[in-house]
């Protein structure tokens, strides 16, 4: 029950989101501009605010995300070789929904609920690293395909490193390091309003994720999105919890990453798979897939920690 009361909060609040949609009452514009508001403002203020509040040498931990960002080259690319019969469309998005964890709208809730704020602060300098390292990939996943579109075209990367440099999420993360770096700290009156607005996110973030469930592209993709969920919640997990344990990470260091890297595929996927000629139905059939079966899977993952 312990384990069941830090899960099914989330999922509740995701389950309660898809039901308010289907009465009409977050309708598709809506849910975009709750979206928008917990990317652009209450997810950059959490970030920020937890990073700025912890030390360096609690937050920054540049082995845990050479770690991380090894393994997931390596279930990308084996992914990526491994489904070379599919078409040049699908190639990329199986790669990319294979690895690409929705961190900030279900990974953060998942761990507030399991460890607390402690918890969000020792990872939110791993996210913003990730968030960098996952678009990056994505845009070589996604390309590779597609020979008409070059790797090698400097505007393809030029147009990526400036989305990333705008990234809300990067800019509420190196705000915070700089402020902790530098011993900033905010007049209480800013740093408790900072804290109300972050505090918002983690509800905001999981209603949008349920708003925006569509079982309908699932139906045509469930094999494949099936067998893409499995490495994605199970195999890519395993990976970074097994990497981490020879590395010598253990306890929140070594859980609290598992768990984030554990979420479901991310839906910004689905953004990037539309926009850079990948299968955009198949990208929806994998994001639904893996945030219906995490609530299982992350169900394991806590039991597993628990009780190994």
């Amino acid at each position: 029950m312990d384990l069941l009361n830090i899960v099914l909060p989330v999922f509740f609040v995701i389950g309660l989101g898809y039901g308010l949609r289907l009465v009409g009452f977050l309708p598709e514009p809506t849910n975009a501009a709750l979206s928008k508001l917990v990317f652009y403002v209450a997810a950059p203020a959490l970030l920020f605010h937890s990073i700025s509040q912890t030390p360096l040498d609690q937050s920054v931990n540049v082995t845990l995300m050479l770690i991380v960002a090894g393994a997931t080259l390596v279930v990308a690319f084996v992914v990526y070789l491994a489904s070379v019969r599919s078409a040049p469309e699908r190639r990329g998005v199986l790669a990319q929904g294979s690895h690409r964890s929705n961190m900030v709208f279900v990974g953060l809730p998942i761990i507030f609920n399991a460890y607390g704020d402690v918890a969000v602060a020792t990872v939110a300098v791993m996210i913003a690293f990730m968030v960098v390292f996952y678009n990056l990939l994505a845009v070589l996943l996604l390309t590779l395909p597609h020979q008409q579109a070059s790797v090698s075209d400097p505007a393809v990367w030029a147009g990526t490193g400036l989305k990333i440099l705008k990234n809300p999420l990067i800019i509420g993360c190196v705000a915070g390091l700089l402020f902790s770096a530098f011993g900033i700290e905010l007049p209480t009156s800013l740093d408790r309003s900072l804290s109300l607005v972050g505090r918002t996110a983690l509800p905001l973030a999981l209603l949008t994720v349920g708003a925006g469930l569509d079982f309908t592209q699932l139906r045509a993709e469930l094999p494949a999105a099936s067998l893409t969920a499995f490495i994605k919640l199970i195999v890519y997990p395993a990976l970074v919890y097994v990497s981490l344990r020879v590395g010598g990470f253990s306890g929140l260091e070594l859980e609290v990453p598992v768990l984030v890297i554990a979420s479901p595929t991310a839906v910004v996927s689905y953004i990037m798979a539309r926009e850079m000629d990948g299968d955009a139905r198949l990208a929806g059939g994998i994001i639904i897939a893996t945030t219906a079966a995490s609530l299982f899977t992350i169900l394991g993952w806590l039991a597993f920690f628990r009780f190994a």
